[in-house]
Order: C-alpha cells, then sequence, then structure tokens
C-alpha cells in the first residue's frame, strides 16, 4: 500500500501488495541493484500463474539478497551460514507438493564450494534456482571468501575468475537453464512462469552487480546508467551453448534460455 499526500484517494494499491509485507518498505536495496526487479518480477510471474500462494516456499541465505524473505508474504525459510540449496531440498522432500524457489547469490553459493548446488542439480531435484549474480565475494575490507575469484590464487599460480553459472548447471543436470538481466525483466518473468510448471531442477541467473564503478570517472555509476549499461552489452543468444556464456569473453553479457526440459536447444537456434 502506497500513500501519496495530496491525492484525492489517499490510499492506493500496487498489484503486488498483496504478496508483500508493504509496512516494512522501502527496502534496504539500493536504486539499480537488481534484487527488487527480481521479486517483482517474481511476484507478477506467480500472480500470472495457476500456482497457489499458500502451495510457493522461498528459501534465501545471507547478505542482501537475504532480505527477501523478509519482504515477500509467502512461506519462507533463511538459511544464512550457507548450504540454501541444500536446506530448500530438504523442505520440497518434506513437502513434495510445495513450489520451492531458492533466491542465492554469490556469498551463499562460495560458503559451500557449490556443493550442495551441485548434489541436488545430479539428482534432479524438483527446485526453482534464481541466482542473483552480484560481483560480491568479500565479507569486509580484510576478508575474503576462500574461493574468492579475484583475490585467491589457484594451485597453478593463476587468478580465478568468476564461474560460467549456466555452463555450471547445465553440467551438473539442470534441465531448465536462462541468463537474463534486470533490464529484461519481461522475459525474466516469462522465464520463471515457465520454470514454476517444470517440477525440475532449473536454473535462471540474473546478472545484476551490486556495484558499477567507472575508472575513468572515478565514481559509482547510477542506476539509470547501470540499465544502459545492460542494454548496450546484452545479447539475445536463444539456444547457445552454454560453453559459450563465459562472461569475461567479448565484452557481452549473453542472455537468452538455454536448455529446456534437460534439452540444448542449439539444433533450434537459427
Amino acid at each position: 500500500m502506497v500513500r501519496f499526500p495530496g491525492s484525492k484517494n489517499s490510499t492506493h494499491h500496487h498489484p503486488a501488495d498483496p504478496l508483500l509485507y508493504t509496512e516494512l518498505l522501502p527496502t534496504v536495496w539500493c536504486h539499480g541493484c537488481g534484487i527488487g526487479t527480481t521479486v517483482h518480477a517474481f511476484i507478477q510471474a506467480l500472480k500470472d500463474s495457476s500456482v497457489e500462494p499458500k502451495k510457493v516456499c522461498v528459501v534465501s541465505g545471507l547478505g542482501c539478497t537475504g532480505k527477501i524473505s523478509t519482504y515477500i508474504k509467502l512461506r519462507s525459510h533463511s538459511a544464512p551460514y550457507g548450504n540454501v540449496v541444500g536446506r530448500a531440498a530438504e523442505l520440497k522432500k518434506e513437502n513434495p507438493h510445495w513450489h520451492v524457489v531458492v533466491f542465492l547469490n554469490n556469498a551463499d553459493f562460495l560458503l559451500t564450494g557449490a556443493r550442495d548446488f551441485i548434489d541436488e542439480a545430479q539428482k534432479g531435484t524438483d527446485l526453482m534456482v534464481l541466482y542473483i549474480n552480484n560481483f560480491l565475494y568479500t565479507l569486509n575490507k580484510t576478508q575474503a571468501f576462500p574461493m574468492s575469484p579475484f583475490i585467491r590464487k589457484s594451485v597453478d599460480g593463476k587468478f580465478d575468475l568468476p564461474f560460467n553459472i549456466p555452463h555450471l548447471a547445465k553440467t551438473y543436470g539442470a534441465r531448465y537453464v536462462a541468463r537474463w538481466t534486470p533490464l529484461q525483466s519481461g522475459w525474466l518473468k516469462h522465464s520463471l512462469s515457465e520454470a514454476l510448471f517444470k517440477r525440475e531442477f532449473g536454473v535462471i541467473e540474473v546478472v545484476s552487480p551490486c556495484l558499477m564503478f567507472s575508472c575513468d570517472e572515478g565514481r559509482i555509476q547510477d542506476a539509470g546508467e547501470k540499465m544502459k549499461f545492460y542494454d548496450d552489452r546484452s545479447e539475445f543468444c536463444y539456444g547457445e551453448n552454454t560453453e559459450n556464456l563465459d562472461l569475461r569473453k567479448e565484452g557481452k553479457i549473453r542472455v537468452g534460455l538455454f536448455i529446456e526440459s534437460g534439452r540444448p536447444l542449439q539444433e533450434d537456434h537459427s
């Protein structure tokens, strides 16, 4: 519920209000961080589907993404100490009729070394994983996660770099794999609507850096500039081979649907 001073009707209801704890708004999320956009796309996908909200369970971990369970008016669980996907799998096993949705970020992923993610993907557990790739790997100014890509050298003396999330998901058995940015919120909503009905292990990556820093100007970019960056760099690649989705290559963010019902879509791509 939002109130606009001076309006004849002082109280206005947003379509997403029934699924949000509106009394807790505004959120702690920064403008343009992408989490709010992702949550809104999820709510719209749920509203447009025939899935009953009481049969939906949301599981989130630590950091800003972990706050999702605070704001969303659905059955929710928090796993702030890692093993977010593992906890979601336990809930699914106990309640097989639930649609369990996992909101995952880099910190959650690295705390377990992706072990829980890989295990449940291999089992084909019925989970929908929304991976918000925010490119954050540090705890504070002096501490980093053991597997932090930009800080720790690997055994051969090279620096580890970010995972290719869609390829990792596909390799270990995910049957629905897509990637979007917050700018493509309509496409993201469509993917979420599809994945809600799949009843299989699905992964949707949302490429959404927490901050974008302009080295030339020595400042953090604002939300509008971030959206322009997504617009300039995004490339629709329906059915692209997941091996080609490394974000370090060619300066492009390749977005689209890549795996559906366990089948690569390359043969349908023209």
